[in-house]
């Protein structure tokens, strides 16, 4: 059996775990050293920011490698964002737009990851 190769879609969703989990590392680090933000945030939730962090990027390479329980972990995670949008557009009218744009990134990340050529890149073997 060939090789399929990687659509752009699952490219571009690994790519945008990627950017995820940097910006939760490195803002880990930076207010680890702001004594404003260590008042009134504790240590503990930057530690698991940089954890959290660390743990996009293991995802993200699943994703690149195609690797279908990443791509599983994301779908699952995803569906939790839409349906928190879904809450925030229908309930918190101060959150509506906000909403409403979760619901529509989490459609499109569903849709790139599930597509017929993600799933034929993702059960390849």
């Amino acid at each position: 059996m060939s090789a399929v190769a990687r659509p752009i879609g699952v490219t571009i969703v690994g790519i945008l775990i990627v950017i995820g989990g940097i910006g939760l590392i490195l803002s880990g680090i930076i207010n680890l050293f702001n004594d404003e933000v260590r008042l009134s945030v504790s240590i503990v939730v930057l530690i698991l920011m940089l954890v959290i962090g660390l743990i996009y990027l293991a995802v993200a390479k699943g994703i690149f490698d195609g690797n279908n329980f990443a791509r599983l972990l994301v779908g699952v995670i995803t569906v939790i964002n839409l349906l928190v949008g879904a809450y925030h557009a229908i309930f918190v009218s101060v959150l509506r737009w906000s909403g409403v744009v979760q619901m529509i990134i989490a459609m499109v990340i569903l849709g790139l990851l599930f597509s017929r050529r993600a799933t034929e890149f993702f059960t390849r073997r």
